[in-house]
């Protein structure tokens, strides 16, 4: 039963905080940019649903926190509904132009603040994420450490993985794959890596013994650093680097940020050629998570920061803290670049309207065509997010391949 409630507790308050940061992040890149443009805000909402806390500021903003802990927006003072998609109140409708842009009205104002605004959200995203790398790398330094030169021991072997059906065990420490000896961490990974659903002979070090094994590795498949998918085998266990075998390089303030940036063009990078690869059909979608897959990873991460022995509970809170900013910084760039599709509903679907305005000259889309758009959107994003959930939940049925 404690057990239980310990991973409701680590599971659920670890995406609550992940997810909250990310959305917070994003909206105030909007919030923001609004101000800049002297648009009027009605409402800053993380959250959705009934408000359990509000609070309204001296610009006559609402600032709310809802009562279901996922999403999040801000709407304007002349919304019909918080997604901002529909027409403008009655009360707006009856102003001219000039009145609405006045009064900060959103619809009123110019194509390029209102495209300004729009493309803040994730631009915003982008920006925490270099910020939040950089943060963790000025605090603990850059990990320089060669893991592939580790020494070959087990520390964790997953549950129903193909470790354990072929009696590997935690602290056992791998002498000789194939007849070949291992002497580094690497050296394993790599055959293992090389025979997806083969045999293979293993001897490892156990209780002071040799014990020999036999191991046949499950077959997946994971995005190379091209985008394209590689077949590979996995047993599913875990090699933990411990304090004293890390190499650790202290960064200054512009180098940290350096690196920020470059971890998150980096991820960028991979997404887009990803992307690219799925549509191109050289590549699986079988990758894309949902929210049930980031709720499991936030936790994971969690677990293993706070189920740490060899540290204090001070280490294993900063840990944990730390964890959770780079997980989110992640996070942010893949909140960054979905909002960035072309697809009504999302920011860039925005965008497309705008500039589909800007070239009609100041002109927008007709209002059944705007319509049927976001009607469109709708239904891809619906698409998107069941096919996310039947991954996620085939990714559960299926543990010990990761």
């Amino acid at each position: 039963m404690l057990e239980a409630l310990k991973n409701v507790l680590l599971y659920g308050g670890s995406f609550i905080f992940v997810l909250g940061m990310v959305v917070f992040v994003h909206e105030f890149g909007h919030f923001r940019a609004a101000r800049l443009c002297r648009i009027a805000v009605k409402s800053f909402s993380i959250g959705m649903g009934p408000a359990v806390a509000q609070a309204r500021d001296r610009h006559g903003t609402t600032w709310k926190l809802g009562a279901i802990p996922i999403g999040g927006f801000v709407s304007w003072v002349d919304d019909t509904d918080p997604s901002s998609i529909g027409p403008a109140t009655e009360e707006a409708q009856q102003l001219s132009h000039e009145e609405a842009r006045e009064r900060g009205h959103f619809r009123a104002a110019p194509v390029a603040a209102r495209a300004f605004v729009v493309v803040a959200g994730p631009l915003m995203n982008f920006v925490f994420a270099i910020a939040a790398f950089a943060a963790v790398v000025l605090i603990v330094g850059r990990d320089m450490t060669d893991r592939a030169q580790l020494s070959p021991r087990i520390d964790g072997v997953m549950a129903n993985s193909a470790a354990e059906k072929g009696g590997i065990r935690g602290g056992d420490v791998v002498v000789e794959i194939q007849g070949q000896p291992v002497s580094v961490f690497g050296d394993f990974q790599r055959v293992v890596a090389a025979n997806p659903e083969r045999q293979l002979n293993l001897v490892v070090r156990r209780d002071g013994g040799l014990a020999s094994l036999t191991v046949t590795p499950t077959a997946t498949e994971t995005p190379g650093p091209d985008g394209r998918m590689r077949r590979i085998g996995l047993l599913g266990i875990e090699r933990r680097t411990l304090p004293e075998e890390r190499v650790i390089e202290r960064v200054g303030p512009i180098g940290a940020i350096g690196i920020g940036a470059q971890q998150t063009w980096s991820i960028v990078a991979m997404t887009g050629a990803y992307i690219g690869e799925v549509f191109a059909g050289r590549a699986s979608p079988e990758h894309i998570a949902g929210p049930a897959g980031i709720l499991n990873e936030s936790g994971r991460i969690a677990s293993r920061a706070i189920d740490q022995t060899d540290v204090s509970p001070w280490e294993r809170l900063s840990d944990l803290l730390l964890s959770l900013l780079q997980w989110a910084a992640i996070l942010s760039v893949a909140v960054g670049i979905v909002n960035l599709l072309p697809i009504p509903i999302l920011d860039g679907g925005h965008l497309l309207f705008y500039a589909i305005e800007a070239i009609r000259g100041g002109k927008p889309l007709p209002p059944q065509a705007h319509e049927w758009a976001l009607r469109a959107g709708l239904a891809v994003l619906g698409g998107l997010f069941l096919f996310a959930t039947w991954n996620d939940i085939q990714r559960f049925l299926n543990p010990g391949i990761g």
